[in-house]
């Protein structure tokens, strides 16, 4: 079983190598064909790491990003009805801080670097990344932001980045732009009992 196993495994980073680099020179179809090669299967066999090359590059917001860790969590939280209702609390917060489709985006680069648009402000900063746990932190350096560094998730699968956060650090994260939004505090009080439940943003290029 475990032979068959490390059997597929070896497939699988060989169908990739191909992809990746046996396909075209071009920087740019490189990338492309990086993005669509990282599914789950995929970056579990390398370990997260296509997770960690692909992030880098322009990411554009299209809405709220909701992640369960573990199929379980998701199964007894009713899943698909607790997303549901957290995404519609996230739009509405969101879009009184002005974080709206066009109007928030992400951009890391290769060194360790990232700049981003949240509504009308910009932030900078340097980002850490661990591809074994999918961890991210962002060190905000420049900005209205007063927090410091703030850890999150991030998760890619094809073209769709998911960047999420402790139900706390986004609040923080989100109110510092403006006021105490209501429909956070609901979001919270909705998630208070569960542990391993991150809320943020979802992006694509």
């Amino acid at each position: 079983m475990k032979h068959a196993k490390g059997m597929k495994r070896t497939m699988l980073l060989m169908t990739l190598a191909l992809l990746l680099f046996g396909a075209r020179a071009e920087a740019q179809d490189w990338k492309e064909a990086l993005k669509k090669a990282v599914t789950s299967a995929a970056d579990e066999a390398t370990g997260g790491k296509l997770t960690g090359m692909a992030i880098v590059g322009a990411w554009e917001y299209t809405g709220p990003g909701v992640k369960f860790e573990g199929e379980e969590l998701a199964s007894k939280l009713g899943g698909a009805a607790i997303e549901s209702s957290v995404a519609k609390q996230l739009t509405r917060a969101y879009e009184m801080v002005g974080i709206r489709e066009g109007a928030c985006s992400f951009d890391f680069d290769s060194e360790g670097g990232f700049t981003a648009r949240l509504g009308s402000h910009d932030l900078s900063g340097d980002y850490a990344f661990d591809a074994s746990t999918h961890e991210i932190t962002l060190k905000i350096s420049t900005g209205r932001i007063p927090l410091g560094s703030v850890p999150g998730h991030a998760y890619l699968s094809g073209e769709e980045l998911l960047l999420v956060f402790p139900a706390t650090k986004l609040v923080e994260l989100v109110e510092s732009l403006g006021q105490k939004i209501e429909a956070l505090g609901t979001v919270t009080k909705l998630l208070e009992n569960y542990e391993n439940v991150y809320i943020g943003f979802a992006f694509k290029h």
